[in-house]
């Protein structure tokens, strides 16, 4: 079948004379007879067919792009709404050791203004396993810390290959914490069967997993679940 290719221009321009004249006049135009007129007899039995058709760009319509939901509500997120921002995701590539060094830097002094050792050393409290109340109330107060910009190294897990692992705390989750380290890679560690410890002024503190296990929001108001002393 036969293609009529007209040059690039306006389609308010009038056609050329050389097309004007292949045209018929108004009165007795005809565009079917044109067709069947100036086709080959082996493609005229298709012209009835393609006036049937519906041209696809004139049968479309545009659609309707969604407006994003703008937020009006002054109340604190959802989970859903946290989970569609992506707050609980940390991007696995371009996360940078030294980056996160300022934030180890406050949660060092975070520590020392939370357990006040120095005060405690004063009283001449020694550390111990000892059910005394000074021993209970810093126990309590090590398993409520947020633990987000601590050094920490995993002293015991059930999977070997996460013993000796040690970085920053970078996202602290209800079941695990994500460290970064010194290799700039991001790490999930499960805190059910696991044990890590840091290091406070001349003290190393290691907390197991399951006096930890929840969110910090949560650890820091709740009651703890497990009966002190715990199994530090």
């Amino acid at each position: 079948m036969c293609v009529l290719v007209i040059s690039t221009m306006s389609y308010c321009d009038k056609l050329p004379d050389k097309y004007n004249k292949l045209i018929p006049s108004a009165d007795k135009c005809d565009l079917k007879a044109l067709f069947a007129s100036k086709l080959p007899p082996s493609d005229q039995k298709e012209v009835n067919d393609e006036f049937k058709k519906t041209l696809v760009l004139s049968a479309q319509k545009p659609k309707n792009k969604k407006s994003k939901h703008i937020r009006k509500s002054k109340t604190a997120l959802s989970a859903k709404e946290r989970r569609a921002l992506g707050l609980y995701r940390l991007p696995k590539k371009g996360m940078l050791y030294s980056s996160f060094l300022p934030l180890h830097s406050l949660w060092t002094g975070y520590m020392d203004e939370l357990l006040a050792l120095s005060g405690l050393e004063s009283t001449g409290w020694e550390p111990s396993l000892n059910e005394e109340p000074r021993q209970l109330q810093l126990q309590t107060r090590l398993c409520r810390a947020d633990l987000h910009g601590a050094l920490v190294k995993v002293t015991a897990a059930n999977c070997p290959s996460h013993i000796n692992i040690q970085g920053i705390v970078v996202m602290e989750t209800k079941n695990t914490l994500q460290i970064i380290s010194k290799d700039n890679r991001l790490r999930y560690i499960p805190k059910l069967g696991s044990s890590f410890s840091f290091k406070i002024k001349d003290y190393v503190i290691t907390i197991p997993g399951s006096s930890i296990d929840s969110k910090p929001g949560e650890r820091a108001t709740k009651k703890l679940k497990n009966k002190l002393p715990l199994d530090f």
